[in-house]
């Protein structure tokens, strides 16, 4: 399917609206806002800013990846264009991107120490992606995903 600009700034619109709509009614007591902070071609970002918007966040971001999977249902099967839509708030993808690439790093320099596997806790698509990226650096490692969603779960080993 090619995406026409006219779909794209639709679509895009639909979700800056979405978004706008869910911040002012969802929580009408919070302070909280939405925004698009990102655009780029295959996709956008909208961030929840305010003092009350690390509620939004949930554990391991989990009501972001909620809102962004219902947002992208809704919008995405209304249109022509196709756009990832991922959404944010209080810098938390950010900080968890950080906190997983030192993570990978870490486990990483222990498996190639030691030789043994590294079992990582369960883990969302986004942040196995991640951790497979880092892995996929640094020389003489591999890593490999088991199980089923939403206890999929990464395994770093020797190469």
């Amino acid at each position: 399917m090619v995406n026409t600009n006219n779909d794209i700034e639709a679509v895009k619109e639909k979700t800056r609206q979405f978004a706008e709509d869910l911040a002012a009614s969802a929580a009408p007591d919070l302070d909280l806002s939405a925004r698009m902070t990102v655009e780029e071609p295959e996709g956008i970002t909208i961030a929840f800013e305010g003092a009350d918007a690390p509620y939004m966040v949930g554990r391991n971001g989990q009501i972001l990846d909620a809102i962004g999977f219902i947002a992208g249902q809704i919008i995405n099967r209304r249109g022509n264009a196709r756009l990832r839509i991922l959404f944010d708030a209080d810098n938390y993808r950010q900080k968890r991107e950080e906190t997983l690439t030192k993570l990978a790093t870490e486990l990483g320099e222990q498996v190639l120490a030691t030789g043994q596997e590294a079992v990582l806790d369960p883990l969302s698509p986004m942040e196995r992606r991640i951790i497979h990226n880092i892995i996929a650096e640094m020389p003489g490692l591999q890593t490999y995903s088991e199980g089923m969603e939403p206890d999929r779960y990464i395994i770093i080993s020797p190469a």
